[in-house]
């Protein structure tokens, strides 16, 4: 088809590139929201299964007979197929018959530096266990 200034319908070169700009911009602002979600589900993700793994930990120490000595103790596992270490920390609290205990829970690392894992720690959780006077 030709117009009747003599020129071919079509698009001009100027108009590809703006083009291709266009949606060189809205596939960076797409990507980069894609990569935002997969972050925030990978936490969100490790930070429920932290907070199960410091709740059963809790739920032992409260179940477990006699009642756990003051002290710390740190254990690793292995939940959902990934690696955890577990900070647990009993303490005497202003009422003599109750315990404060203390979960922290990260993810494994090569160094096991306690003070570190409480540093790094995904979450921590405090509870109670009452002593038998």
């Amino acid at each position: 088809m030709v117009h009747s200034e003599g020129r071919e319908g079509g698009f001009t070169l100027l108009e590809v590139l703006v083009a291709l700009a266009i949606f060189a911009i809205v596939a960076a602002v797409v990507l980069t929201a894609a990569g935002r979600s997969l972050n925030n589900a990978a936490r969100l993700e490790a930070l429920t299964l932290a907070g199960w793994i410091a709740d059963n930990r809790l739920t032992e120490l409260q179940l477990q007979q006699p009642a756990p000595a003051i002290g710390r103790e740190t254990r690793e596992l292995e939940y959902a197929g990934r690696p955890w270490q577990i900070l647990s920390e009993v303490q005497a609290s202003a009422d003599p018959g109750l315990l404060r205990i203390t979960v922290w829970v990260a993810a494994a690392e090569q160094r096991r530096n306690e003070a570190q894992l409480q540093e790094r720690a995904v979450t921590r959780l405090d509870g109670f266990v009452g002593v038998a006077r």
